[in-house]
């Protein structure tokens, strides 16, 4: 068996659209790869594109070096990574976007960084940060919450640089979505399961062509992952605090009815919905302890 170092790794590019902006990374990262010792192999993942776009995929399979999957028909950037993953041939992963915004040349720092962990997630926090102003505080948000469910700092929990190994991607399989927060997902969850994760400072350029994210639909989606994730790893960490909050609102709700000598509806109201919190907390713990992970 090869050492961790020279093992094989499948890189996994989604694309939708962007046939010349693939090409260009796909053939960038054949040309950096033709150095490397170790097995490698480059997957397309065409999500449905035009066929324009699809013609130039073919070109750069044409070229050498790389595979194409095709979806008939656009199934999210989530399912063409997950497509990517089980058409590999390679014990480890690494994805990067089709766009241009993750510079190909941060590659060979992720993959010396491989020996004696699970994952390296290439974390945009470089000299060059080209994240738009707008999306600044909603990532700064979904980072600090994460880092909370996960009881450890997480500097960039959706970064869609990173190499894994592609046994613990099969191990959450069914935890990972379709869409954007894939890459959120199995950071929250490869790090509750126990596994070693590393994030990697990178670069992060300016994308080619038009941004497939939706602020405010994706920022929605990205916090209800990580509420779904803390449920299933670690539900009291989020039911707790929500319980005390309710508790004390309670509390205080009958301190004021005893002073005026009357049970108001509302501590009733608060006194049973604390219940109900903490009811919820308890079962969503039991059934999380007769999961496998």
């Amino acid at each position: 068996m090869p050492s961790q170092d020279k093992e094989g790794v499948s890189f996994v590019i989604p694309t939708l659209n962007e046939g010349g902006s693939a090409r260009a990374v796909s053939e960038e990262l054949a040309s950096m790869l033709r150095s490397q010792t170790f097995p490698w192999e480059i997957i397309l993942v065409n999500d449905g594109s035009r066929p324009a776009d699809r013609h130039l995929l073919e070109q750069a399979a044409a070229a050498g070096g790389v595979r194409i999957v095709h979806h008939e028909r656009p199934c999210g950037y989530g399912a063409a990574v997950k497509s990517g993953i089980e058409a590999a041939q390679h014990p480890w992963i690494a994805i990067t976007d089709a766009d241009g915004t993750y510079p190909v040349a941060e590659f060979p720092a992720l993959l010396d960084r491989r020996r004696g962990v699970d994952m390296v997630v290439g974390s945009r926090q470089g000299r060059i940060r080209r994240i738009p102003w707008l999306r600044r505080p909603a990532k700064w948000l979904i980072n600090r919450f994460a880092s909370y469910v996960c009881r450890r700092r997480i500097p960039d929990v959706n970064s869609g640089m990173r190499l894994f190994r592609r046994d613990w991607a099969k191990k959450f399989e069914r935890l990972l979505p379709d869409g954007f927060s894939l890459t959120t997902t199995l950071t929250i969850a490869m790090i509750r399961g126990r596994a070693r994760v590393e994030f990697a400072p990178i670069n992060y350029l300016k994308r080619r062509g038009r941004s497939k994210i939706r602020p405010l639909r994706d920022f929605s989606n990205f916090v209800m992952t990580i509420l779904r994730l803390s449920m299933a790893f670690d539900p009291l960490r989020v039911v707790l605090p929500l319980f005390f909050a309710s508790g004390a609102l309670t509390l205080a709700s009958l301190v004021r009815d005893l002073y005026h000598r009357n049970l108001a509806d509302t501590t009733v109201f608060l006194f049973l919905f604390t219940m109900l919190i903490l009811m919820i907390g308890l079962l969503a713990d039991l059934i999380n302890r007769k999961l496998p992970w």
